[in-house]
């Protein structure tokens, strides 16, 4: 069992066009507790996203990226992306579909040809005993259904479409889970200062790009503490959905932990 200090990156990929911006965001800890490490930031190209991993990346780094990383099916859907949709679609997490005739050059594809190049691996596949690797590596994820699991919800937090005043209203709501769910969760995020100024960020005068760039900088924070919460139970308290070969999704599985013999 590792208790070296991890650094967990989380990015929101805007990966059909660099038309918009990326999140990202990093904590740092490990299994008694972890914490954000600087306000989560807009990235606006590609290079941005390579630049800010290479920053906070350490000799333990896991990634966990909001955006299709494997995509070799021509047209249609991924796999992973049906099961999600067969799984969590009462919940209205459905994924997007995914396919190279639709993203010839996704930039999720892009970042983990990088990422492969810079002795990054995608994570272990199933079945993977509990344990907390150590060494660089990324892996996939996927917030909808994520919430659904982790906030114990039986649809999503709607915070992406609609009328401002309810994607402020959702944004609340996704906030108020971090505090709720993630500070209480094992591991535990610490609600320090840098997460509770970030928290409570006055949303009433955003609107437009800035209330788009707080969104997606706050779906980064979530993917980070993916990457934490997978390194922490591998598949005892996650699922791949998917596979390595056509693409995958990780996210938290509906196992009850009071039921684990910990």
């Amino acid at each position: 069992m590792s208790t070296t200090l991890q650094s967990f990156i989380g990015i929101d990929l805007a990966w059909k066009s660099e038309k918009n911006n990326s999140g990202g965001a990093v904590i740092e800890g490990d299994q008694r507790g972890m914490a954000l490490q600087e306000a989560p930031r807009c990235l606006p190209t590609l290079a941005d996203v390579k630049a800010f991993i290479a920053q906070y990346a350490q000799k333990n780094t896991v990634i966990a990226i909001d955006a299709p990383l494997i995509i070799k099916n021509k047209e249609g859907q991924r796999s992973c992306e049906t099961e999600i949709g067969r799984k969590f679609g009462k919940a209205h997490a459905s994924a997007h579909t995914s396919n190279r005739n639709l993203y010839p050059c996704a930039g999720g594809v892009q970042l983990a040809h990088y990422l492969e190049n810079q002795g990054y691996q995608h994570c272990p596949p199933p079945p993977k005993p509990r344990c907390r690797l150590d060494g660089k590596w990324f892996l996939e994820v996927y917030p909808h259904p994520a919430h659904v699991v982790l906030f114990k919800r039986s649809q999503i937090i709607k915070y992406k479409r609609g009328p401002v005043a309810l994607r402020k209203q959702g944004l609340r709501e996704f906030r108020q889970c971090i505090q709720s769910f993630l500070c209480n969760s094992d591991p535990p995020l610490q609600g320090d200062s840098i997460l509770r100024s970030f928290l409570e960020t006055n949303l009433e005068a955003m609107k437009g790009i800035a209330l788009k760039h707080y969104e997606d900088k706050l779906d980064a924070v979530f993917c980070a503490y993916l990457a934490a919460y997978f390194w922490t139970w591998s598949y005892e308290r996650n699922e791949m959905i998917g596979t390595h070969e056509d693409g995958y999704i990780i996210n938290p599985n509906r196992t009850d932990p009071s039921k684990d013999s910990n």
